[in-house]
């Protein structure tokens, strides 16, 4: 985990405004676009079909990507996954995922991470976050990094991008969409990385919450 002092090094705070505007390519196979990371989810969602780029999650499972690090050049964001997040079984809704998905009942999500380039007096960071169509408050992510697939877990440091927000009343190290982010040190990561035969990075995440595309500012405000 970052200490304080690589995290003053870093001086990401300056930083945290400024890859979300560097564009990331479509995961779908054979799909070339390359867009920001609000432009890609929407492209997403309108030019492709839910089974070919989404993954349905219900509140609580354990989710494991794998990251090829060896693809993930400096100064790019890269899309780790996309998710259709149902909630818990206990919404009582139908959520089907495929042709017919429904965005009433599932909250679409963009796991990303963001490398930055190699720099003078810059300790080299690995940050990950989420992008969602909406700020939904209601709705959280315990992401982490595993030293396998089914490994420890490894902790970042959580950042806040809007320092006026107070942090989370269940947890300091839960995520919300288009908020918080969680970075790693270059150290850290290849730490992991040197575990596995291949090389390979694993992204863990597990979602929380209720999805409502349709929560209003006042709701946020009472959560």
């Amino acid at each position: 985990m970052l200490n304080s002092k690589a995290f003053t090094k870093m001086n990401i705070f300056t930083q945290l405004d400024l890859f979300d505007a560097i564009p990331a390519k479509c995961p779908v196979i054979d799909c070339k676009s390359l867009l920001k990371p609000q432009e890609l989810l929407a492209h997403l969602l309108l030019c492709h079909r839910p089974e070919d780029s989404m993954v349905e999650i219900g509140a609580a499972w354990h989710t494991v990507y794998d990251v090829d690090l060896a693809k993930l050049p400096a100064g790019c964001n890269y899309v780790v996954g996309v998710i259709a997040y149902a909630g818990s079984n206990d919404a009582g809704l139908s959520r089907p995922i495929g042709p017919e998905l429904q965005l009433v009942h599932h909250l679409p999500l963009m796991l990303m991470m963001y490398v930055n380039p190699p720099a003078e007096d810059l300790e080299q960071m690995y940050v990950l976050y989420l992008v969602s169509p909406v700020a939904a408050r209601k709705v959280s992510a315990r992401v982490s990094l595993l030293d396998g697939p089914e490994g420890r877990e490894m902790r970042g440091l959580r950042c806040l991008r809007n320092f006026l927000d107070a942090p989370l009343k269940d947890s300091e190290e839960l995520l919300h969409g288009n908020i918080d982010y969680l970075v790693y040190s270059a150290r850290d990561v290849w730490k992991l990385c040197r575990r596995d035969e291949r090389g390979t990075l694993y992204v863990k995440i597990v979602l929380r919450g209720e999805p409502n595309l349709f929560e209003t500012e006042d709701e946020q405000l009472d959560g």
